[in-house]
């Protein structure tokens, strides 16, 4: 198929997930924003009260920018994964919307794109409107909105693949627990979202750096805060990246056609 044409099927299928994402615009803001609302109030002042700065690569910075700043690591693992399991597994379990749109003259291959791209949007906007906050409470540039758009992206493309991933090889919607509190809970906990990485032991940091969501956090903190790069991060990314998009593809094929 020639690419304008599968373009055009990933589009009609993104469009479709837009037209009922309006519908519910006023709760996914709502959500959106109180969500890292209550984690600054309870780490950025709470905890950073009795803190107040800490050292992360060299560098002496507030704990609440810190915090703020893993939380928008945290919102593209939750807001990719989430959608693309539990929403992914209703709409082809439940709902049928991925055979339905098969049958049409959109592929399922475009479908599958079509769902992950999707996905990835949508948690792309949940980073850009707390990376808005961040520059409203005066913990971020007035450019964090803009220069973590495409990070945030591809991060919340890596997490949708693993929650596509989770959603074709779950026989039920329970099941999907399994990797959410076995590994999505974890990163969330130990990948420097609330403390440095340094600070676990070495065996530990060996273990979070392996796992993708500590290299996002350290993307973001040197676009948002100037932390140092750190020249590891982005080949973790990208190889989680292209295998997790490939195989939570490969999977949902083998689940979809018999």
């Amino acid at each position: 198929m020639r690419l304008p044409e599968s373009l055009w099927g990933v589009r009609c299928v993104w469009l479709r997930y837009f037209d009922v994402f309006r519908k519910s615009l006023a709760y996914y803001l709502v959500t959106t924003f109180a969500e890292p609302f209550f984690y600054l109030l309870a780490f950025g002042f709470g905890v950073g009260g009795l803190i107040g700065s800490l050292r992360a690569d060299g560098q002496e910075l507030s704990y609440r920018s810190f915090v703020f700043s893993g939380i928008l690591g945290q919102t593209a693992l939750f807001q990719g994964f989430y959608e693309a399991s539990y929403g992914g597994f209703v709409r082809m379990y439940y709902q049928r919307i991925f055979q339905a749109m098969a049958i049409t003259p959109i592929t399922l291959s475009e479908v599958l794109w079509g769902e992950l791209i999707w996905d990835a949007s949508k948690a792309t906007l949940a980073v850009v409107i707390i990376a808005s906050i961040g520059v409203v409470t005066g913990d971020f540039p007035l450019r964090a909105p803009l220069v973590v758009a495409p990070l945030a992206f591809a991060a919340a493309l890596l997490f949708a693949g693993l929650g596509l991933a989770v959603a074709a090889r779950a026989r039920t919607i329970d099941e999907i627990s399994y990797p959410q509190y076995l590994l999505v809970f974890p990163m969330f906990l130990f990948c420097g979202v609330f403390f440095p990485v340094e600070r676990l032991p070495p065996v530990l940091q060996w273990l979070a750096w392996a796992l993708p969501l500590t290299s996002v956090n350290s993307l973001m903190r040197t676009l948002t805060l100037g932390l140092p790069f750190q020249p590891g991060a982005l080949p973790v990314l990208a190889a989680w990246l292209v295998l997790l998009v490939a195989y939570s593809r490969r999977a949902m094929f083998a689940r979809l056609v018999k």
